[in-house]
């Protein structure tokens, strides 16, 4: 059986908070944006584990309606097939917003609030397995890409993407290749040729 979270998430600009659920946050915070550790504060933001849709969709609901006077728009940069427009609150309400979800806590095994920030490590690491040969495959595309004219752009598509994954893992501290330090060197120099490359904020500690 699959857990279910209701989640805050805080953005980093301190104008605004999400409410929301589901049964893959770290994919959902990803869907407004790849660069996801950068927009949001994940070390403020928060998930209230729970067994079922159910409950997780009827608190979502009580949130949001206690919450709707607060509502304000999704920042700009959220793609609209994302969804969720009308659940973003102003942040002056997430310290009542945090409360109000930890007054859902049932004492339960499995009724828990977790940090943001720790739940997104602990899936990068998971996914470190997997990960790894894909990065490693992207980067051998993008590299024979880079080689034509006519599919230069697909490269740094796939640098662009490779980079924001790579950014991510390093961000929340997260090893890769161990075993390996040219493969990742290897992959950080396809990465690297992304034509769009951010400053970061500072990792979760």
């Amino acid at each position: 059986m699959n857990d279910w979270f209701v989640y805050l998430f805080a953005l980093t600009d301190c104008s605004a908070f999400k409410v929301g659920f589901s049964c893959n946050p770290f994919q959902r915070i990803h869907t407004f944006s790849r660069r996801y550790y950068e927009r949001f504060d994940v070390a403020q933001s928060l998930l209230l584990r729970l067994d079922t849709e159910a409950q997780a969709r009827a608190i979502e609901a009580i949130l949001k309606s206690e919450l709707a006077v607060f509502r304000t728009d999704s920042p700009a940069w959220v793609p609209l097939e994302a969804g969720g427009q009308t659940e973003w609150f102003s942040a002056v309400q997430f310290g009542s917003a945090e409360l109000r979800l930890r007054s859902f806590l049932t004492g339960h095994e499995a009724s828990q609030v977790i940090e943001m920030g720790a739940y997104i490590r602990d899936e990068l690491q998971r996914l470190c397995g997997s990960f790894e040969p894909w990065a490693w495959s992207q980067a051998q595309q993008a590299c024979d890409a880079s080689a034509s004219a006519y599919t230069l752009r697909s490269a740094l598509a796939i640098a662009d993407s490779l980079r924001d994954w790579l950014e991510a893992y390093r961000f929340f501290d997260v090893a890769l290749f161990n075993d390996d330090p040219a493969a990742l060197e290897f992959v950080w120099s396809i990465a690297r040729r992304s034509p769009n490359p951010q400053p970061q904020r500072t990792r979760v500690s």
